[in-house]
């Protein structure tokens, strides 16, 4: 049974809507003030948010955030008494699902309801064909260390961690199964990049303010995401771009389990775990100045450093035939059979970013391939798209091949001599047969084709 939650500060139509909905199947409650109805979103979870926008004390427009924040599944149907098409493009851009004028029936919006609850539906379902797409997946012992350090992070659900990679490794993966595997799971995760934020609005958005706090605010204030993440995480993304002003705040907040909304003299107590994230060394920074020590020291109680997918060389096969799968499933298409020497590009590429740009050149290679096989050149055109633009064809080098060849050179100079010697020695030994050697070395012949390759053998 689908959940339904009216919000509305006129009682005969919260009680007419919210019977009418029972009468046609619906679990239907409501509220009327943005307060109630975000404590009963805690509880009742709903599906389908029908919000008015004037209320007393707030506008309805306004609110959309607040509860796409709380659960960005949830849909938004704003409904009003004084529309117009600029009204309802803006609602659309705020987040709502549809826009409905009043008066209107009870079945007009139940026709609303079950085409938005028909378009989730298929949502629903193609995320479900993407199984564990979103675990942080991999077969290198790198991965299994992770995985194993989550469950302890999980487990330990009072402690603040600091996740710390480049742009692209699965950050906010890793802090979404960290709070999955906690006992805090049950509540929310609010996640918000404090870089994409200014920061005049940052403040506002953490700590929430009253009305008439500053010019602009909304009628009856807002909530700020502490409060909505109370019991629960709340995931600062690109933590390193708060400003120092704002890190203050957030340090006091830590510190005394209190929010103040902005224009207030009311604290509120919270319990919220912090999860950073991060692609900087905040050690660094703070000895800059650039960041605070003390909420350094709040912020990074235990530290997860997700490493590189150039590092991570057991996994690029297998994320790439993962993704390629997930994609597939995606555009309802049979997964295309990749050529072994195809991979072997793979395992030369620099993935300067990581996981993401890898999930790029699996979704090019799949629109560059005729549909049943990737070959070699597909997956060298998706490796270096510059050469579609250019026109240089496949068989020149491009700057960007170059550059990474450049970089496995020096890496392969800097890597100690004695592996290189082993290999020689095992060779020779085998007679120049690999398999053997793999063998004797403990390594499967692909592994020692890429040593071979990149010790120049």
């Amino acid at each position: 049974m689908k959940k339904i939650l009216v919000v509305d500060d006129e009682f005969l139509i919260r009680y007419t809507l919210e019977e009418g909905l029972k009468d046609r199947g619906y679990d239907a409650k409501s509220a009327g003030t943005i307060e109630e109805a975000v404590e009963c979103v805690k509880k009742f979870h709903p599906n389908v948010v029908i919000l008015d926008n004037l209320l007393e004390h707030s506008v309805g427009m306004d609110e959309i955030a607040t509860f796409k924040n709380m659960d960005e599944d949830i849909q938004v149907i704003l409904m009003t008494a004084y529309g117009s098409v600029s009204q309802a493009v803006e609602a659309t851009k705020r987040g709502a699902y549809d826009y409905v004028l009043k008066p209107f029936d009870v079945d007009e919006i139940d026709f609303i309801i079950k085409r938005c609850l028909e378009q989730m539906k298929r949502r629903d379902s193609l995320e479900f064909l993407k199984g564990k797409s979103q675990d942080f997946t991999g077969i290198s012992e790198a991965v299994c260390q992770i995985r194993s350090q989550i469950k302890v992070l999980g487990e330990n659900s009072s402690v603040n961690v600091l996740i710390r990679g480049e742009t692209g490794t699965g950050k906010e993966v890793v802090a979404r199964q960290i709070h999955d595997c906690s006992d805090r799971r049950e509540n929310l995760m609010v996640r918000i990049n404090c870089g994409a934020i200014p920061e005049n609005l940052l403040e506002s958005e953490l700590f929430g303010y009253v009305e008439g706090a500053f010019t602009g605010t909304s009628r009856g204030g807002k909530m700020g995401l502490f409060e909505q993440a109370h019991g629960g995480t709340l995931f600062l993304d690109e933590v390193e771009e708060i400003s120092l002003s704002t890190q203050s705040k957030l340090l006091r907040t830590l510190q005394e389990k209190q929010v103040r909304r902005i224009g207030d003299n009311k604290v509120i107590d919270i319990d919220v775990r912090i999860l950073s994230a991060t692609n900087k060394s905040i050690t660094k920074l703070s000895g800059e100045g650039g960041f605070r020590k003390d909420l350094m020291y709040r912020l990074d109680v235990l530290r997860l450093f997700l490493p590189p997918l150039r590092q991570r060389e057991k996994d690029v096969e297998f994320l790439f035939c993962h993704l390629l799968k997930n994609l597939c499933q995606d555009m309802g298409v049979k997964t295309p059979v990749t050529e072994p020497e195809a991979l072997e590009l793979l395992y030369q590429y620099p993935f300067m970013g990581n996981i993401r740009e890898l999930r790029n050149i699996a979704e090019r290679a799949l629109v560059l391939g005729d549909g049943s096989i990737i070959t070699k050149m597909d997956l060298k055109r998706a490796l270096y798209p510059r050469d579609l633009e250019t026109g240089n064809g496949m068989e020149k080098e491009t700057d960007r091949e170059k550059s990474g060849n450049s970089a496995r050179s020096s890496q392969a100079e800097s890597v100690p001599k004695p592996e290189k010697d082993r290999i020689l020695e095992a060779l020779d030994q085998c007679g120049g047969n690999r398999t053997r050697a793999a063998g004797s070395l403990g390594m499967d012949r692909s592994t020692l084709w890429r040593k071979m390759k990149k010790y120049g053998l």
